[in-house]
């Protein structure tokens, strides 16, 4: 039986998809470092504000993308890894300049080929949802 990701070879991957050029340059960090998998948050501050002073809707998009991943992470063996090939988003209300947005995933369903994610985005301050979202992710040789 193939090995899953756990541990350290789980920490490493989750990680490594923070450090992703995009993930950083929109300032995504990890809720909790010990915990990938309990999602990322970030200010809106910098690329991720249009010019009405308000977060752009691709750079939460990214952010959905990103925890879409993480969820999927323990169910991936050492040799899998997850690509997303459709993501839904509904985009509730919007979030200005300053705002820090905390941004969670949670798998619904994973088949051999497919996982099905569940995505939400709320204010840090007070839970307010600002965007909900479905992924579904490719699983493929790593």
């Amino acid at each position: 039986m193939a090995q899953l990701l756990v541990g350290d070879a789980l920490l490493a991957r989750a990680e490594a998809a923070l450090a992703v050029a995009l993930p950083d340059a929109l300032g995504l960090e990890f809720v909790d470092p010990a915990d990938p998998l309990a999602g990322v948050a970030f200010e809106v501050a910098g690329i991720a504000v249009t010019p009405a002073a308000t977060l752009h809707g691709s750079a939460l998009a990214a952010a959905l993308e990103l925890v879409g991943y993480l969820a999927v992470l323990p169910t991936l063996t050492v040799g899998e890894h997850a690509v997303t090939h459709q993501l839904s988003v509904q985009y509730l209300r919007a979030v200005t300049v300053g705002q820090r947005v905390r941004v969670r995933g949670e798998l619904a369903r994973r088949t051999r080929a497919l996982a099905f994610v569940g995505v939400d985005a709320v204010l840090e301050s007070d839970g307010t949802s600002v965007a909900q979202g479905q992924l579904t992710k490719s699983v493929v040789a790593f």
